[in-house]
């Protein structure tokens, strides 16, 4: 055979291997978009909630079926599902799809945990409070569709409450203390709904529509007073669960939760370390501040003497604070400062065409954060984004309410802003309602969300924010503090059995927290697990991510760039964030 042949029957065979795997390639791809959708279509069928805030509203009179039988059936439906995901060939799929289908894989096997292990659903009633009080407001707040259809959906929702408080009250086999008290409250607060917001979607109707409205909401409002006394009957119970889940579980949902294949010892071991660092750099600008204000030199021999240093000039800082009543209003005076900022330093585009409204929080969302971030769903482009700031509650003392405001003072309530609001969630969630996967959209990346909005905190800060007041960088770093103080009091309470004297002395003396922000934490600390290490653990991957991208972009760097690339993936674990963008 000459060499012209040669070159024939090498050409031949390249091209026939090139449209084997074009073969392969495509078969894969129609496969798993298969297999990708018609999951989709039975879990919005299945969590009817997630549907309509998605902007689905196929299910927006339903329920979801939270029974044995219902999960037994879930579990069944998942393990055939993740057996067809695992059946696809993931490296002939492209970048977006080879992720999505690792994202269902995931949220398959910490569904699994959740199920088998975990199993939350039996003994923590605060989930059946959230789940039933969006079911509820997503079709109150949002006018995604004329009043009369939604409270005809509303309406039906108030006919399936009782079912499913049913469901809830059968599921419910044992309490831990902290999570049966904050239910109550929440649940109460739920109720508060029929005697306010209710009532002012029933005015809008018509009268054969609003007697309906009106009936089937009291079925419902009866159905959770009844739910609210099986709860209150069992505040008086001799024993209660431990509240903490113990190392086994706490080590598998956490590194579910962080989907970065980061263990608990890597994230302890990080925080740590970081700890002393951000004290160190808080030592530095805290010293000539106490000098100029307190008129003398600090003592600065020992590391308590500089922990008390600091904490004497951030509590001057904290004196410039809202008073009690304007706490939601104080917040709401920081949103056009911050949007001024980030478009003169052209930091990130903005999009006019979503609206933010900042309102008090919902009473059936208050007892786990003080502050929250609540978007729409990617399908509702024009509907408006709700940043949550909880009131101080009525009840209060002065000593109390005074300790929040010096938490959250002038300059920290800008910081706050920044993380929930401008360019935290509300522009990320914008930003990831632009990608097309309804798979990332349902099941999204918690390391990703509050790891970006803990990394604009420090990214704002160090472009300017405040004009260089030393100020703005020693609040800004307390910030970065509770981030890693949050990583360690998550890890330590759940699976080393710290103590609430322990922890407090740990937010308190060596974060700088007010007794009122560490209080709140320590109950926070106790009604969730993993979810205070999301924190920490993006922030530390974002800047590992920044200085990366710096290096391979060269003079070409901006961080324009970077954060439109990053936020233009939607809410995915980071590691993916990273092969999107870093070259290999």
């Amino acid at each position: 055979m000459n060499q012209t042949s040669l070159k024939y029957v090498f050409l031949i065979t390249a091209l026939v291997a090139l449209t084997i795997y074009f073969i392969m390639m495509n078969a894969a791809t129609f496969q798993f978009h298969s297999v990708r959708d018609d999951f989709m279509d039975w879990h919005f069928a299945n969590n009817p909630t997630s549907a309509t805030w998605i902007g689905i509203h196929d299910y927006d009179g339903e329920l979801p079926d939270i029974s044995t039988k219902g999960r037994e059936k879930e579990r069944a439906h998942l393990l055939e599902v993740k057996e067809k995901l695992e059946a696809i060939d993931s490296e002939t799929l492209n970048d977006n799809d080879r992720i999505d289908r690792q994202i269902l894989l995931d949220m398959i096997e910490s569904s699994f945990f959740n199920m088998d292990e975990l199993q939350s659903f039996s003994w923590n009633p605060m989930q059946y409070m959230w789940g039933l009080g969006y079911a509820y407001e997503s079709l109150l707040a949002y006018d995604f569709a004329p009043v009369e259809e939604r409270a005809d959906n509303l309406s039906r929702r108030f006919l399936a409450t009782s079912e499913y408080l049913a469901q809830a009250q059968e599921n419910l086999v044992e309490f831990s203390k902290p999570h049966l008290e904050t239910a109550v409250k929440q649940a109460k607060g739920l109720a508060g709904m029929f005697d306010a917001t209710i009532p002012e979607m029933a005015e809008q109707l018509q009268d054969d529509y609003r007697k309906n409205f009106e009936h089937n909401a009291g079925l419902a409002k009866q159905a959770l007073e009844e739910f609210i006394t099986f709860l209150e009957s069992h505040q008086n119970n001799d024993s209660f669960r431990d509240f903490r889940i113990g190392r086994q579980l706490y080590n598998k949902k956490l590194f579910y939760t962080l989907k970065e294949g980061i263990t608990a010892p890597e994230v302890m071991e990080r925080a740590e370390r970081h700890i002393r660092v951000v004290q160190n750099e808080m030592f530095v600008l805290a010293e000539p501040l106490y000098s100029e204000w307190f008129g003398e030199e600090p003592a600065t021999d020992t590391h308590e003497d500089k922990l008390k240093m600091t904490r004497k000039v951030l509590d001057r800082i904290a004196e410039d604070h809202a008073p009690r009543d304007k706490v939601v209003e104080a917040a709401r005076e920081t949103i056009a400062e911050l949007e001024q900022f980030i478009r003169d330093n052209d930091l990130l585009t903005l999009d006019d065409s979503k609206p933010l409204e900042i309102r008090e929080t919902p009473e059936y969302q208050r007892g786990v954060s003080g502050a929250s971030l609540q978007s729409p769903g990617p399908l509702e482009s024009n509907l408006p984004t709700f940043y949550n700031v909880s009131p101080i509650p009525e009840d209060w003392t002065d000593e109390e309410a005074n300790s929040f405001l010096e938490e959250y003072n002038t300059i920290s309530m800008k910081i706050l802003s920044i993380h929930e609001a401008l360019p935290g969630h509300y522009v990320q969630l914008y930003y990831a309602n632009r990608h097309p996967s309804l798979v990332r959209a349902s099941f999204g990346s918690g390391v990703m969300i509050e790891g970006w909005a803990h990394y604009t905190e420090d990214m704002m800060v160090n472009s300017g924010l405040g004009g260089g007041d030393p100020r703005y960088s020693l609040v800004e770093k307390k910030w970065k503090l509770r981030g890693i103080a949050n990583a360690i009091i998550d890890q330590k309470i759940h699976a080393e059995r710290m103590t609430e004297q322990e922890a407090l002395d740990l937010m308190i003396n060596e974060t700088f927290q007010e007794e009122s922000e560490a209080n709140g934490k320590w109950r926070r600390a106790q009604l969730t697990s993993a979810q205070l290490s999301t924190y920490f653990t993006g922030y530390i991957l974002f800047l590992e991510l920044l200085e990366d991208y710096k290096e391979q972009e060269g003079v070409d760097f901006t961080l324009k760039k970077f954060h439109e690339e990053l936020l233009s993936y939607g809410s995915i674990p980071i590691r993916y964030i990273r092969e999107m963008m870093i070259d290999d």
